[in-house]
Order: C-alpha cells, then sequence, then structure tokens
C-alpha cells in the first residue's frame, strides 16, 4: 500500500509518518512545505512542495493507494493564506486524489477549532469555538 501523508513534517503528520513507515508492505510519501526535520525516516519519500500547487500534488499523488490529509495553515498566518491552503489546498487534494482512483482519503483537523481547551482530552462533542479563521 502507498500511503500520502500531506503536512508530513508538522507534528501529527510525522508522527504518523513513522508510525505507517513500521508496517509491512507500506510505503510512505510525505508532502509538505517544511522539510521534515532531523532524520527522515527510511523509506519515507519526501516530497517538498505546498499542496496549493496542482502539478506537485498531482505528483505527490501518483500511484497512491490512500491519503491522510494533516496539512492546514496554522492560526497565526494571514486569512488570505488560511482560507486557500485549507480550502482551496484541500479541494485540490481531493480533485487528484479521485483522478488517481485513491482508495481513501482520511482529513485531520487540528483542535483550532475547538479553541483554546477548558480540559483535556478535547472531544468531537465540545462546542465549537474556533481560533482564527
Amino acid at each position: 500500500m502507498r500511503v500520502l501523508v500531506t503536512g508530513g513534517a508538522g507534528f501529527l503528520g510525522i508522527n504518523l509518518v513513522r508510525l505507517l513507515c513500521g508496517r509491512p508492505g507500506t510505503v510512505v510519501r510525505s508532502l509538505d512545505i517544511a522539510r521534515i526535520e532531523g532524520s527522515v525516516p527510511t523509506g519515507v519519500e519526501e516530497i517538498v512542495g505546498d499542496i496549493r500547487d496542482r502539478p506537485v500534488v498531482r505528483r505527490a499523488m501518483a500511484s497512491v493507494d490512500a491519503v491522510v490529509h494533516c496539512a492546514a495553515a496554522l492560526p497565526l498566518y494571514r486569512t488570505e493564506d488560511i482560507l486557500s491552503t485549507d480550502a482551496e489546498g484541500t479541494r485540490i487534494l481531493l480533485e487528484e486524489a479521485f483522478r488517481e482512483n485513491a482508495d481513501r482519503f482520511v482529513f485531520i483537523s487540528s483542535t483550532a477549532v475547538y479553541g483554546v481547551p477548558e480540559k483535556v482530552p478535547v472531544l468531537e462533542t465540545d462546542p465549537l469555538v474556533g481560533v482564527g479563521p
């Protein structure tokens, strides 16, 4: 199985990349605007690029069976960058996954949709009081 992890250099993404690398028969590809810090896990194909760049996404999506979408603009980014990354970038990923006939597309959102947590862990049923756009 070939899995593309977007945001593969971020906190969620790198931990998922490391987990998937330990699964026999799984080939992992990371797509992120930043390089993976430290040593890249063995067997990971790292693509440095933006999810808003369709040719880069198309290259990253080639022959994948599944996509785990962890890439997002941080709440401290400009509103325009958040909207173009989180909405337009996600749309491009979905279109290219469909074009590539990927079997699965998993979208992971950050806890920023819940605001500053009053308790931990945050549950999906907790109120949405998001931070930023």
